[in-house]
């Protein structure tokens, strides 16, 4: 299940939900305020084609 951030219209807050894909356009609450968040682009969740993180390709050989 993804995660989405979401910032607050009203006081500012940033604040993440875990919700299923179905659910990703309904309306956030800000858990400080009770008012309407917007959802956010998140920033972290880029990859490369393969589908595996930058970190996992970088060739070190990680663990010995």
């Amino acid at each position: 299940m993804p995660i989405y951030e979401f910032k607050c219209t009203n006081c500012g807050k940033v604040f993440d939900e875990l919700r299923g894909l179905s659910k990703r356009d309904e309306e956030a609450i800000c858990p400080d305020c009770k008012a309407k968040a917007e959802r956010m682009v998140s920033s972290f969740a880029a990859g490369n084609s393969s589908g595996a993180s930058a970190s996992s390709n970088c060739g070190t050989g990680g663990f010995s």
